[in-house]
């Protein structure tokens, strides 16, 4: 799995940092502390965190082993001591199964942080949508103090609704949503069942609003193309993952 920022819309915000001069990103070491499944697809992998490394909620890590790397979203709020990734397995990968399988104690290193997927305060209401481990960067603004948002949560299943309960001690309105639901399966009367586009055309009020999307890319482009339809004026910020 590999984030990475794209520019989709014309209310989609540039990032808000002015160009540097290029630095080679300093290479940190880490090890595996702890791993525990979310469901049959996706796990929380927590890592060791060196002590003077420092970063905001919505920071990406870039993971390194060997000649391989790999971008993710930290779950974890900017002041706990380690460092925690939610992971979605993918079977014929790389970095997944080899976090999936890594004994306590693995040594792996990291660069970062990177991204710009940052949460910024203004008088608009923010909204957060998110779908399948794209909820990760969402985890770390919710731990790390954020509240009072609007969040729609989209999955394929609702056992992949991941951090649920901490997410609707957070927000203004929690909003779940899933595409499939198996046959005979009871669901709660709460959760919406087809496409994150209509449920954000019912549930949000016409105004200006600051989006802030992560997930799937066709799920980005379309809430893009709704919110230029829907939403003038909005701020859109996106973190696509693949």
């Amino acid at each position: 799995m590999v984030n990475k920022r794209v520019e989709l819309g014309k209310n989609t915000m540039q990032g808000r940092k002015k160009p540097t001069p290029y630095n080679p990103p300093v290479v940190e070491p880490t090890e595996v502390i702890k791993r525990r499944w979310l469901s049959e697809g996706a796990f929380e992998v927590e890592l060791s965190r060196p002590q003077h490394f420092q970063f905001k909620a919505g920071h990406t890590i870039q993971l390194i082993y060997q000649d391989e790397k790999r971008y993710y979203s930290l779950a974890s709020a900017p002041g706990d001591p380690t460092l925690v990734l939610c992971v979605n397995f993918i079977e014929k990968g790389y970095f997944s199964p080899l976090l999936a399988s890594a004994e306590i104690g693995f040594r792996l290193e990291f660069t970062g942080p990177h991204g710009y997927f940052t949460f910024s305060p203004s008088p608009r209401p923010p909204v957060f949508i998110a779908t399948d481990t794209g909820i990760a960067p969402f985890v770390s603004m919710a731990r790390s103090g954020i509240r009072d948002f609007t969040l729609l949560h989209g999955a394929r299943l609702a056992e992949e609704l991941y951090y649920q309960d901490l997410l609707q001690e957070c927000t203004h309105k929690y909003l779940p949503i899933v595409w499939e639901i198996p046959d005979g399966e009871q669901v709660s009367s709460d959760l919406f069942h087809g496409k994150m586009v209509n449920l954000l055309a019912q549930h949000l009020k016409p105004g200006r609003y600051d989006f802030y999307l992560c997930g799937w890319q066709k799920m980005i482009k379309d809430v893009t193309h709704l919110i230029d339809d829907r939403f003038p004026g909005s701020h859109v910020y996106t973190e696509v993952f693949y």
